[in-house]
């Protein structure tokens, strides 16, 4: 076998995704150069190194951890750098879209909030988890881009509200952390039960499933990997999630203070008039 540095695998729906979606990002913004290129760029390469690189290999073949990290990447790396991605001026028939879309996620939230934990959790279900691996490595499957497809959809709805292009559009800063903190919630919730599950609970990498019988390259244990899965489940989406949290208490602190100051410089103004 190759060493591992050197296993890169690209399914044919995924490149053609990705080809996609590169073509369709420069036609909203004309083809024209923006500040928002930086975004983009580090999406797709971010989005290459969950679906496509050394790291891809080892979640599909031997780690659950590693399969753990490419969800926690496109979910919540991948999918707001999209979105703060979107040029500040697109082409008319797509800045009324993404006006609209805007507008509806602003009214309901819980829409986006829904999608993005509720896509997570499905996609951990024990039974949908196993099966989704049974053609996940086939050059010509189509249940790669379904996986890493929604997976980066939830991440770029449910950062929306609050990382949309029109910024008067975002949910309150209060809000917006009742938002973050419940996802938080949610992600150490499934973290734990993914923890402290049995080890007949996930069947993909018991000896024969995953395709390299008898493989571990770095001598994990099973118990050790599923417990380190659940673990990144748990710490570093809740780390990502409350700094969230903190960004959206100083922008609140800040708006407020800038508030109270103008109110302080009107009502002087008026005193000395």
């Amino acid at each position: 076998m190759k060493p591992i540095i050197y296993q890169w695998h690209f399914n044919l729906f995924v490149v053609l995704f990705l080809a996609g979606l590169i073509l369709l990002y420069y036609r909203i913004s004309g083809f024209k150069r923006t500040n928002n290129n930086l975004c983009f760029t580090l999406a797709i390469l971010l989005f290459l190194l969950a679906e496509c690189s050394p790291l891809h290999f080892l979640g599909m073949h031997y780690y659950f951890f590693a399969h753990m990290i490419s969800h926690i990447v496109l979910l919540l790396m991948c999918g707001p750098l999209l979105v703060l991605s979107i040029p500040d001026k697109c082409l008319d028939p797509f800045e009324n879209g993404i006006s609209a879309f805007s507008k509806i996620l602003s009214k309901y939230s819980w829409i986006a909030w829904l999608t993005g934990v509720l896509v997570m959790w499905f996609w951990h279900i024990p039974a949908i988890f196993d099966a989704s691996f049974v053609a996940m490595n086939k050059v010509t499957s189509i249940v790669p881009l379904i996986h890493a497809g929604s997976m980066l959809f939830a991440g770029a709805v449910f950062s929306w509200p609050i990382l949309g292009p029109d910024k008067k559009l975002h949910v309150h800063p209060l809000a917006g952390i009742v938002y973050l903190f419940t996802a938080c919630v949610s992600c150490s919730l499934l973290g734990l039960l993914i923890t402290f599950a049995p080890l007949t609970t996930y069947h993909h990498y018991d000896n024969g499933l995953s395709g390299m019988a008898g493989s571990n390259p770095w001598n994990i244990s099973q118990i050790t990997d599923q417990q380190a899965a659940g673990l990144i489940m748990w710490v570093p989406c809740c780390f990502v999630y409350l700094t969230g949290c903190i960004y959206l208490l100083q922008r609140w602190f800040a708006n407020t203070s800038y508030s109270n100051e103008k109110s302080i410089d009107l009502k002087t103004t008026v005193h000395h008039e």
